[in-house]
């Protein structure tokens, strides 16, 4: 493809906002969560109990801690035998340490809670599933966090289970059969998660990864093994688990989580449409990017949602040709263009993002799909996976910012170390010319009109 419309279709498609400032990290981190509970789908609640080891990042001594809690009903914290006093202010539960942390050293408080209906957490006399982690446990839901989870999951005999981690344990007890889960890579707690029912399940293998599918047929297995190769393929990188699950849920809940994916029921009788194997996709492909990398702040969560989309849309052309491919990107220019007419655009790097809820949409996805087309149609097709292994390569198992995307695609391009928000001032200087792929950065992603500076 050409690249010479490309700075016209850019400026046809901007809005440009002002960015602000991103919030601030905790000064503690945490390194582990062991989580049990006891759903309840009569009464439509949990009983949880999360014991947290966490340790501080500063240099100074820590009195308290944040955790971010939903609308939790906290029964007690404690640390060992010692009880901690505890603060409910909003979403947000403050707890006073009764021996301060300090520097370096890891601690470990034990948090009794009980969590009933909300946003993400979801109940049915059938069946229930989560989709915000702080709606069923306590936790430092900031991005760029990362942590291990064990999960032990009590339920109904005749009930499936699915969750982030590995199986690592079924055993029957009192009426209930417990399962335990072992997230070991740490993980963005964003990500964690669980759904249960009474769900058929079908099973298969590919690659020495173990699908499960609940709540729908064996049909889904020959599109999410094309959907794993090829974006195993394209990014350089294999599956980053020994499991998947896709669950099909009441409802009309999406959401990808680590290990497993959340899917309307009405999905499963779709295969056939195209649309319907663009969101299987997209939401696999967040395995890689979102979990595989996470983002370092939500206002970076393009790095996620519009790379999967991007990807879905890329694996259609794969699939069905490259009509395919265009169909989609034009369906998510549509609807860019669209909250374009509502006033709702926002550069893709859009720091007044506080929380996942207010950052994730149609926004990170569609607008960052279209902007990767574009990137596609500069570098050509070549460079432009390159650069994706490249970024994929790097950032594997850490959180990355718009800065990292952008580095390794200009190292496949052309090397210009001026490249970020940063290097923008220094290019608008003269002290460096601004190469097509800049300005694509500069307008799309950073929000920063060709000519000035941030």
């Amino acid at each position: 493809m050409r690249a010479q419309p490309l700075g016209a279709i850019c400026l046809a498609w901007m809005g440009i906002f002002p960015l602000l400032a991103a919030p601030l990290q905790r000064p503690y981190t945490v390194d582990s969560y062991d989580v049990s509970i006891q759903p309840d789908l009569m009464k439509q609640h949990v009983t949880g109990e999360a014991t947290i080891r966490f340790h501080s990042r500063v240099d100074t001594s820590i009195s308290a801690l944040e955790l971010d809690a939903g609308e939790l009903q906290i029964a007690s914290v404690v640390e060992g035998d010692a009880k901690q006093f505890f603060e409910r202010k909003g979403s947000t539960l403050g707890i006073v340490l009764t021996t301060p942390l300090h520097p370096d050293e890891h601690r470990t408080i034990t948090v009794r809670y009980q969590a009933g209906p909300a946003d993400g957490l979801k109940f049915f006399p059938d069946q229930m599933y989560t989709s915000v982690t702080s709606d069923w446990m306590p936790c430092d839901n900031r991005p760029g966090e990362r942590a291990a989870l064990h999960l032990t999951i009590a339920t109904p005999q005749d009930m499936k289970v699915a969750a982030s981690g590995r199986q690592t344990t079924t055993r029957a007890s009192e009426g209930h059969n417990i399962t335990e889960w072992q997230l070991d890579s740490p993980t963005a707690p964003s990500l964690f998660g669980f759904a249960l029912g009474s769900f058929t399940e079908n099973t298969s293998e590919t690659a020495g990864v173990k699908l499960r599918v609940l709540g729908a047929g064996a049909q889904i297995f020959e599109p999410t093994v094309a959907a794993i190769r090829y974006l195993g393929e394209r990014s350089g990188k294999g599956y980053p688990s020994q499991a998947y699950t896709q669950v099909f849920i009441h409802g009309d809940v999406i959401r990808s989580m680590a290990g497993l994916t959340l899917l309307p029921e009405s999905s499963a009788q779709e295969l056939a449409k195209p649309d319907t194997l663009w969101l299987l996709t997209s939401e696999l492909a967040h395995q890689w990017y979102g979990v595989g990398i996470a983002s370092k702040d939500w206002s970076d969560l393009w790095l996620s949602e519009g790379v999967s989309a991007f990807l879905a849309a890329a694996f259609l052309g794969e699939r069905f040709g490259k009509a395919s491919y265009e169909s989609q990107i034009e369906h998510s220019r549509q609807i860019y263009n669209r909250l374009r007419a509502e006033d709702k655009d926002r550069s893709l790097s859009f720091s007044q993002w506080t929380s996942f809820e207010d950052a994730s949409g149609e926004i990170p996805a569609h607008k960052g799909a279209c902007f990767l087309y574009l990137v596609h149609a500069l570098l050509g097709d070549s460079a432009f996976w390159d650069g994706l292994r490249l970024y994929t390569s790097e950032l594997w198992g850490r959180a990355a910012t718009s800065e990292d995307f952008q580095k390794a695609f200009e190292t496949v391009h052309a090397p210009n170390p001026n490249t970020g928000k940063k290097g923008v001032a220094i290019r608008k200087n003269g002290k460096n010319a601004a190469k097509p792929l800049d300005n694509l950065f500069d307008l799309w992603v950073y929000g920063i009109p060709a000519g000035k500076t941030k």
